[in-house]
Parts: C-alpha cells; sequence; structure tokens
C-alpha cells in the first residue's frame, strides 16, 4: 500500500529522512500530483484547506491529522473549519481529551529517527539543559526555569523562536536568546546530541505528546516537563522524567546525574512514523 503524507513543513521536524519506499512524506504543492497512485492520503494540520478538497482526493482514504490541541488559536483550523475538515476526511487528534470533546480519532506522537550518518560522532556534552519553541503562553515560566537553572550552576541553552509574535523583541544572554532566526531540524538535533536533559513546557491546553518526548525517547536524553500526564505513559520512568510540578528544582543536579533506565524496543516501535501511518483506518 502506498501512502502520502501532505504537511505544511515537509521540510521541519522528523521529515526530511521520513520517506520510505512505500510512503512519501511532501508538501501538498509538489505532493497533489501523486495522489493518484496513493491508496492512502494523510494530511498534517498546518496545510491549507484549499488542499483538503482537491478533486483528485475522489474515492481516495484520506485522514486528516491533528497535531496540535484543538483549541490552539494559531495553528489548529477554528471549530468550524474542523466541522468542515471532518465532513471530508477522518479526523485524528495526538490529544485525547480532544478526541471526547470533537469527536475526533487518536493516533499517536509519531517518529522517524535520522540516518546514524548525520552523527557519525559521538558529540562533546556542551549543556545540561536544553529547550527550543515559540513563546505561545510560556515566556515566563522559561524565564523563571532559566534564572532557576542558572542559578544552580547548570549550563543552558535556551532559544526561543519568534514567528511573527507581536511585541516580543530579540534579546540574548548566557544560556538564554530570544531571536527570529529560523533553526532548521537537523541543526536542532545536533544540540540535543550535546545535551544533557531536553525541556518540554506545554501550553495550558496541551497534554499530547510533542516531539520533545520522542527525542527524549528515541535519544535515551533526560526529559524535564510540566505535563503531568506522561506519569501514565508506558514509557515513564521518574529516574529518566522530571516533573516540575512534583520534583524540587533544586534536586535538578542530582536528577541529571542519574543514569538513564533505557526504553523498551517494543514502545519505541510503536511511536515509529510507519507504525503511526498504519494506525490510519
Amino acid at each position: 500500500m502506498k501512502t502520502l503524507v501532505l504537511t505544511a513543513n515537509a521540510g521541519a521536524y522528523c521529515y526530511p529522512w521520513a520517506n520510505t519506499p512505500y510512503t512519501y512524506v511532501l508538501p501538498p504543492e509538489y505532493g497533489i500530483s501523486l495522489i493518484p497512485q496513493a491508496d492512502k492520503v494523510i494530511f498534517v494540520n498546518g496545510v491549507a484547506e484549499r488542499w483538503l478538497s482537491h478533486p483528485l482526493l475522489k474515492g481516495k482514504d484520506s485522514y486528516f491529522f491533528l497535531w496540535d490541541p484543538a483549541r490552539c488559536p494559531h495553528y489548529a483550523p477554528c471549530r468550524a473549519g474542523l466541522a468542515r475538515i471532518k465532513r471530508r476526511h477522518k479526523v485524528y487528534s495526538f490529544q485525547r481529551e480532544d478526541c471526547e470533546s470533537f469527536g475526533l480519532r487518536f493516533n499517536s506522537t509519531m517518529y522517524a529517527p535520522p540516518p546514524a550518518a548525520l552523527f557519525p560522532a559521538p558529540p562533546e556534552t556542551l549543556y545540561d539543559v536544553l529547550f527550543l519553541g515559540v513563546p505561545k503562553d510560556r515566556l515566563p515560566l522559561l524565564r523563571r526555569l532559566h534564572r532557576q537553572m542558572t542559578a544552580l550552576g547548570l549550563r543552558t541553552k535556551f532559544q526561543v523562536g519568534l514567528l511573527g509574535e507581536e511585541g516580543i523583541l530579540p534579546e540574548a544572554g548566557k544560556g538564554w536568546r530570544i531571536t527570529r532566526e529560523w533553526v532548521d531540524y537537523p541543526e536542532y538535533l545536533c544540540w540535543v546530541m550535546q545535551s544533557r536533559a531536553v525541556l518540554d513546557i506545554y501550553q495550558a491546553i496541551q497534554t499530547g505528546f510533542s516531539l520533545r518526548v520522542m527525542e527524549h525517547i528515541f535519544f535515551s536524553k533526560k526529559l524535564i516537563t510540566n505535563n503531568a500526564v506522561i506519569k501514565r505513559a508506558d514509557f515513564y520512568h521518574p529516574e529518566n522524567i522530571f516533573l516540575l510540578q512534583e520534583d524540587d528544582i533544586g534536586g535538578l543536579q542530582a536528577f541529571l546525574d542519574l543514569p538513564f533506565v533505557p526504553i523498551q524496543e517494543e514502545i519505541k516501535d510503536y511511536y515509529r512514523f510507519e507504525h503511526w501511518v498504519e494506525r490510519f483506518v
């Protein structure tokens, strides 16, 4: 079965190396012409609505994956737009409460590990805690955490990317940067490899797992997060995941010094891109 995944940001995140002989990941402007050859078409949110009603989709199994909270004002379709999409496609969400509230189907966050050649040698560890993301509603908390971690003597790399946000100015300090520069995912992964832990701060409306969680799973990096739902995950281990609501920030250094508890391969397999594709039915 040939699957076509159409996404607005095909060059970002895990997509540069996700293509297989049976699955093609493309932006819609390049991928629409391949629809007649595909058995399954999956759209990832961010795709303009005009692509979702293309005539070539008629008679095809087509799906829409909502990879942002359904109530997210900047990245998810509006309520009326989501209703229109549901009339044409089977709609899935990475967030279980959105499935219950909006009548959607569940599929997890996914990951396609990069080829080994991308990191030919073990990198030097330069950072204790890494954060990369856009502000959303998180900037005050990020500032506070950066101050606390710096006071503990931890080596930080916090980079907040401004994508059209008004009223926030670029700034820089030790281990801290707010910038309008774009960071490609392979470059960011080099930072991950140089870090002991990734920081995963959720907006108030999100509990579905982010790519930071996937990096924790696939690269055996410690995870620092404010998502308490993660305690119910099959990969959760207290020596690997630091919960900001429950764990004393003063113990962060001791947490980082603990050995990483390996995650079982069958758990990793569930989140792999090729198995994610199979769950759209």
